[in-house]
């Protein structure tokens, strides 16, 4: 048995009398190694548990990883960003090195992606490290490798699998924000205005694929999981805000929040018995609410809600069975048949007695919609407003409340109020039997949110419905990509299982905001750039030409002059190497195209703007040219928002070398490590979100209207478009608006929109303008859009080059949407199938009639009537 050295007692009784005379309060001052070598002191044992104790623990934890706006499921969808949290913890010391997951393979291109950020761990305590990461092709694995090392390491420090799990590019996610338990919302996941009509109810893992929405229910509810990136929120198409404090969002979370709301996202506030308004009122929300609180509550039975029971009957759709086992039966699999209508007769509210429902009084700000609690009644159901593009919606009851849930027409009101999700049977492939039977297609993302970024979206639905049209034409199987790319689960062969055919099919839906390369806009500033580089693929006349040249004097030419000439026959072989290398430098100098400087960067912007929102979402399109071999690292100082991702220049060749370059989102976002072949455009793409110094605004006063910029950018060849509906399109030239200057409309105008942009030296800016100008979706929600189109010829600022770059030129397309259309009622033909029936009937009526009344001799079809006819079938029909 060991004993203690002798000293250890007078250093126990030491620490005893040191212990004694330091007082309460400066024992609750000592720093956290203070305390541990007085403990050490007092208790030489537990020194040695200590030490016992880290032998056995790894040098770093990964303690858990989470992906917002879960708290458990790692849900990310491909092509579009997302951020990753991770909680790691240094064990043993502090430590300095970055955190990045393996390379990602980008479709189509010979390059890859690292995505990383630095790491600086504290020892023995955990630290939150979140990032940025977009995944075009989701590993077949379902898990990302991690690894954690520092600068100039040989070998990583630690190596770990972060899980995830696809979410299919058509599903958005519906956020709870409660101060309460979440759980009363958990059973909207099994309404039928989640799940298609049509689906494989039998398949809960097919099931989950195909549904339209998922609720985000969070496992503390005063503590959300939100990211604070504004450009990961494109999955989100809904958040329902149920009393929660605004004050309990970071300032982060609020930016990101107007963000989203701004570009198409929909805030649905709730009302009735529980949660207050006046918790908004000196909030970020509060210049934006619809109404405000007026204190004229109301306590309705059943008399009085019988016009809200009439106007929202139930759906002849069963909601999904409770049970989620799969090897459980099931009650009542499959969904209930179309029997002559989508709607069953409609169910009476009866609140318990002494319990009635609770209607919250509100009177709306000028400009707002309403919505009625049903036809007749007093009361209102919703006060709503547009914000930039999306809408903010506060309800006058709480559709958790028992007698709403128990009430079978809850499911339509949550649909046509809530989510303001068209009607199955109002598709396109359905509205010639107007909901009559059941639908033949499913939504697509563009039908279930209204989200959209202008630069991915633009003509993305279009390209997607037309690719299918022609392999449908060619009987030719759906590819797994979108756009006909590879499968978005191609990894090498020895990993991991073969996705399934139900993941294999949700990969094929429409998403929205998806950041791919092969879209409209991306495509067309991609023809910009290489135009105005001036570099040029050889024609193949001339790749036919110089072979023809080549095979002619390697053979008969080299054979005449060596064999019958200089009776050298032996010298033809000497001269076969020299004659390629010939040629090879006779065709470089021909094809070579003296730029005038060593290094040159094309740059194409396109600022989008929501009205008077003073921030403005910026992507950029831009191409490096170099005469010799270089690695550029693209940073964005005092840019947190930024992304950048190498751009697809659709110009790789079969077994080119793959380069790999490095997003970096923490401290400072930069593209890094990006390859420039010498002679030759590599291409890059980025975005954010960018502070305006102000504003640019439609005012209107009575019949007057004004445009003015309050922003520092100078406007050239301003244009005004008018989209009132109908595919019509209107287009008012304003010339330039200078930066504080405003235009009046309705004075003379310079003269017609012009074709061209002369005298600007870079990439023209004419294409882009004019798509901005015409491409316009035909849906509700953008109706009555009013947008204002211009340029500068500069490219927006605050990105840098190193090395630095001899020429770096562009401009900037702007993009302003003044002002969007009221929302669209939930009672309009595209939400109401009932309406699109009663809009078939008139329709049909009024030409029977007109038929009936062109026998007639000496009859003319009155102009007013002829438009009266197409604005009743294009509303039908269009919506």
């Amino acid at each position: 048995m060991k004993t203690l050295p002798w000293q250890w007692p007078l250093m126990i009784l030491l620490a005893g009398m040191l212990g004694a005379a330091i007082p309460g309060s400066a024992l609750a001052q000592l720093s956290s190694l203070d305390e541990e070598r007085l403990q050490i002191l007092s208790d030489p044992d537990a020194l040695k548990k200590k030490l016992e104790k880290d032998k056995s623990r790894a040098p770093f934890e990964f303690l858990r990883s989470q992906v917002a706006p879960f708290d458990v499921l790692p849900f990310m969808k491909p092509y579009q960003w997302s951020t990753v949290f991770l909680d790691v913890r240094a064990n043993y010391q502090d430590y300095e090195g970055s955190l990045q997951f393996f390379p990602v393979a980008l479709p189509g291109m010979p390059q890859e992606v690292i995505y990383a950020r630095e790491a600086r761990l504290v020892k023995e305590q955990s630290s939150r490290l979140g990032m940025q990461t977009m995944l075009p092709q989701f590993p077949k694995e379902k898990e990302l490798n991690l690894e954690l090392l520092q600068p100039g390491a040989i070998r990583y420090n630690e190596l770990w699998q972060v899980p995830v799990r696809l979410l299919p590019p058509h599903q958005m996610l519906v956020v709870v924000l409660s101060k309460e338990s979440s759980n009363q919302y958990a059973t909207w996941n099994r309404l039928p205005s989640c799940v298609p009509a049509v689906s494989d109810r039998e398949d809960p893992i097919a099931l989950e694929l195909q549904r339209y929405y998922r609720m985000v229910l969070p496992e503390e509810a005063d503590k959300p999981f939100l990211s604070p990136h504004p450009l990961t929120w494109a999955p989100i198409s809904h958040v329902i805000w149920d009393g929660l404090p605004p004050d309990s969002l970071p300032v982060s979370h609020q930016q990101a929040m107007l963000d989203w709301l701004h570009w198409g996202g929909q805030l649905v506030l709730i009302g009735g018995a529980g949660p207050t308004y006046s918790i908004f009122r000196e909030s970020f929300l509060g210049n934006y609410l619809p109404a405000e609180p007026t204190g004229e509550n109301a306590l309705l039975g059943e008399a009085e809600l019988k016009p809200l029971a009439e106007a929202y009957p139930p759906s002849v759709l069963q909601a999904i069975p409770l049970e989620q086992d799969a090897t459980n039966p099931r009650v009542n699999p499959e969904p209930a048949p179309f029997l002559g209508g989508p709607y069953k007769q409609w169910v009476p509210i009866q609140p318990p007695k002494g319990r009635p429902i609770f209607v919250t009084g509100l009177r709306p700000h000028p400009g707002a919609s309403t919505i009625p609690l049903g036809a007749g009644s007093p009361h209102l159901l919703a006060v709503e407003a547009r914000v930039g593009r999306g809408r903010i919606t506060m309800l006058t009851i709480n559709p958790t409340d028992p007698s709403l849930v128990s009430w079978p027409g809850l499911d339509t009101l949550i649909r046509r109020v809530v989510l303001r999700r068209p009607e199955e049977a109002a598709s396109a492939a359905a509205l010639s039997a107007f909901g009559m039977r059941p639908p033949a297609a499913q939504l697509e993302g563009p039908d279930l949110s209204w989200y959209r970024i202008t630069s991915r979206d633009a003509g993305a639905e279009a390209d997607a419905m037309r690719v299918r049209a022609n392999l449908a034409a060619r009987q030719i199987p759906m590819p797994n990509g979108r756009y006909g790319a590879p499968s978005a689960f191609v990894q090498p062969a020895n990993q991991g299982s073969p996705p399934t055919a139900a993941e294999e099919t949700a990969l094929g839906r429409i998403g929205v905001a998806e950041w791919r390369d092969t879209t409209a806009l991306p495509q067309l500033c991609r023809d910009t750039l290489e135009k105005a580089s001036g570099i040029t693929v050889p024609s193949s006349q001339f790749v036919l030409k110089v072979i023809l040249a080549y095979i002619l004097a390697l053979v008969p030419l080299n054979w005449l002059i060596c064999g019958l000439l200089l009776n050298r026959r032996e010298w033809a072989w000497i001269v076969v190497p020299l004659l390629a290398l010939g040629f090879a430098i006779g065709v470089e100098r021909v094809a070579a195209y003296d730029m005038g400087y060593d290094s040159a960067c094309d740059e194409i912007d396109l600022l989008e703007v929501q009205g008077a929102y003073p921030r403005a979402h910026l992507s950029r399109f831009a191409a490096l040219y170099t005469t010799g071999r270089a690695k550029y690292a693209i940073a964005y100082p005092n840019e947190p928002t930024a992304v950048a991702l190498p751009f697809n220049n659709e110009r790789s060749i079969g077994g080119e070398d793959v380069t790999t370059a490095v997003w970096q989102s923490y401290p400072v976002p930069a593209l890094q490590n990006f390859s420039v072949q010498p002679r030759s455009l590599a291409m890059f793409r980025g975005e954010q979100m960018l502070g305006l110094s102000g504003p640019i605004v439609l005012e209107e006063d009575q019949a007057r209207r004004t445009v003015v910029n309050r922003s520092e950018l100078e406007l050239r060849d301003a244009v005004l478009v008018d989209f009132p509906g109908g595919g019509q399109r209107r287009e008012t030239y304003l010339g330039t608006i200078a930066a504080g200057a405003s235009v009046e409309l309705g004075e003379k105008q310079p003269g017609p929109v012009p074709d061209r942009v002369e005298g600007h030296d870079g990439p023209d800016p004419a294409p882009l303008l004019a798509e901005l100008r015409r491409n316009w979706e035909d849906r509700p929600e953008n109706s009555g859009e009013l947008r204002l189109v211009a340029w500068n010829p500069q490219p927006i600022g605050g990105q840098t080059f190193e090395p630095a770059l001899d020429r770096h030129r562009g401009m900037t397309a702007v993009l302003v949407h003044l002002r969007y259309g009221n929302p669209p009622s939930p009672e309009g033909p595209r939400y109401n199938v009932r309406a699109a029936s009663e809009a078939k009937a008139v329709t049909s009526e009024a030409l029977s009639r007109t038929s009936k009344e062109s026998s007639s001799p000496g009859w003319v079809q009155p102009a007013s009537a002829d438009r009266a006819r197409r604005r009743v079938q294009g509303r039908t029909v269009g919506r």
